[in-house]
């Protein structure tokens, strides 16, 4: 099998998704209902396309599953990010309080989100149960365990916490995180991921009489992979602005100053 299809495959999907985001999110909020109508029939459409993929263990059946679960996780980011599906108390931190309720009341800011997040994991992974191809699923888990892992290095504090690319109505969010160096659980999740990529390389490199189980190990480990990218660039001190240009262009001053 040729590595870098699915490798450049992965890697364009994840970048375009992520900069539509970003660009979306920086227009007046008036569009945002119209940017989760879309993102709504695109979850739809990945809903359907999972259901179908599922069963389907051909290469087509592959990256079928795996753009799906790009789609159905894609809703759950903009209806996070545009402030439709958050927590009971989406607010800012009172200063002054202690490390513990720092993190309950951040658990409480995005609550909902979380748990419409395990719902859908919980209701893949049923449907996927007795199911031949099971890559939608586990693209969905890594995007939902790297993304709790980014967060929770965040909240203990991380070098570069890139809050010059949350949405001005998410600001309140800065009130929850700190500037560190580094934190205790950043080495444990780095060699958790870390284990899990590099299981990943060894199935996708021993799979050579299997080609789809082959193609399915490459797409999850280069998304993978581009997690682990993004747990690195929280503590080295690299500018990756040009990375996300396109998607800052919606806003303003914000998107000039990074250019």
């Amino acid at each position: 099998m040729d590595f870098a299809l699915p490798i450049v495959f992965t890697v364009l999907a994840w970048w375009t998704s992520t900069v539509l985001v970003m660009y979306r999110a920086g227009l007046p909020r008036r569009t945002f209902v119209t940017t989760l109508a879309g993102a709504t029939v695109v979850m739809l459409g990945g809903a359907a396309a999972f259901w179908w993929s599922r069963g389907n263990t051909s290469a087509i059946g592959v990256y079928v599953a795996f753009v799906s679960a790009l789609a159905i996780w894609s809703w759950h980011e903009v209806s996070y990010l545009f402030g439709f599906v958050t927590g009971p108390q989406p607010e800012a931190c009172p200063e002054g309080v202690g490390h513990w309720r720092r993190f309950v009341l951040g658990v409480r800011a995005c609550a909902y989100h979380e748990l419409a997040i395990i719902a859908t994991a919980a209701l893949l992974a049923a449907a996927s149960w007795n199911a031949p191809n099971k890559v939608a699923l586990w693209a969905f888990c890594i995007f939902w365990l790297m993304r709790w892992s980014v967060k929770l290095n965040i909240f203990l504090g991380v070098r570069n916490l890139h809050a010059e690319y949350w949405p001005e109505h998410l600001a309140y969010l800065k009130s929850f995180v700190r500037h560190r160096r580094m934190n205790e659980l950043f080495p444990f999740s780095m060699i958790m991921a870390l284990a899990f990529f590099v299981a990943l390389i060894v199935t996708a490199a021993g799979a050579v009489d299997e080609p789809v189980t082959q193609l399915g190990a490459t797409l999850l480990a280069t998304l993978l992979g581009l997690a682990i990218i993004e747990h690195g660039l929280l503590i080295v001190n690299i500018d990756d602005s040009v990375l996300w240009r396109l998607g800052l262009r919606s806003r303003g001053n914000g998107g000039a100053a990074a250019r």
